[in-house]
Formats: structure tokens, sequence, C-alpha cells
């Protein structure tokens, strides 16, 4: 895939009482991060369960993140080192396309709910590049829903590094 925006959604599955040492060190990634063609990068936990995080990556084109995978700088080398033993199972990790396409948060307000279903008009579709189910994106309502994630952290190649 080229010339096309890609999301990279990675879960993560804490060993039981590892949740917020996890979380930290993908905030501590976060903030060392500086590579090409990194357009987003959001952490996000769900709601219902500490030890499992979300981490977002919107890549310029997948040709950027494999430029950085087949050459890690330290943060990344040193996250992986740090963040192996605290792993109940080795990461999930998808790609995805936006439709509508778009080069956007995950999570744009402090919730969102990803899962399956018919579509909402206030949700975005993230499609599986590698031929596997249509993710639903949108906002989270008031009352913690299935499926729910909370922002934690993100960085924007427009904003400041922040804390959601």
């Amino acid at each position: 895939m080229s010339g096309a925006a890609v999301a990279v959604l990675g879960r993560q599955f804490a060993r039981p009482g590892e949740g917020a040492e996890l979380l930290r060190l993908n905030v501590v990634l976060g903030q060392a991060l500086s590579v090409p063609g990194l357009l987003r990068y959001q952490v996000l936990v769900r709601s219902d369960d500490e030890t499992e995080l979300c981490v977002y990556w919107l890549w310029r084109d997948f040709a950027d993140r494999e430029a950085v995978w087949a050459d890690p700088p330290a943060a990344l080398t040193g996250f992986w080192v740090s963040a192996k033993p605290l792993w109940r199972k080795d990461p999930d990790v998808r790609r995805y396309r936006w439709e509508p396409a778009v080069e956007r948060d995950l999570s744009p307000g402090p919730a969102v709910v990803l899962g399956a279903g018919e579509p909402t008009a206030d949700d975005h579709g993230l499609i599986d590049i590698d031929g596997g189910a249509t993710l639903r994106c949108r906002p989270a309502g008031q009352t913690p829903a299935p499926g729910q994630w909370t922002g934690v952290w993100r960085l924007s190649a427009t904003e400041e590094r922040r804390g959601v």
C-alpha cells in the first residue's frame, strides 16, 4: 500500500497488575517519538479493563512505518524490551484505512467506542486493509458502553504533545 494514510491499531494486553506500568511505557514512548511520517499517536485504555490498551498510529504511508520498524530508534527498541515482560500475550496489530478518508484522531474527545455493527450518523469506519472486519468508531456517550476506550495521551503532527 502506498500513498494513502494508514491507521495502525495495536491492542496490548497487560498481565494482571501491570496495566498502569504498560500504560506509562506507551506514553513515554509517545513523548520520545520523532519519526518521519507519523501523523498521530494516541494511547487509550479500555474503560472496563485497565489491562487492555489500544495504541493508535496514523502513518502518512505504510512505507514510513516499515522504515521505522526496519531501523527502529532507541525509544522504540527500549519500549519493546521494557514492555515485553508486561504483556500476557503478544499485541494484536492491524492496519486500517479510514472511511470516509480523513487524517484524524482515533478519539478526538475524551472517549471513543470501537466495535462492529451498522453505521450511525456520527461514526466513521476503519476498514481492515488485510481483510478483517470493519470497526465502527464513534464518540462515546455519557454512559460507559461495551467497546469504550478512554484517551490518555496523544501526539498529533499539528499539535503539542499532551495528555487528553
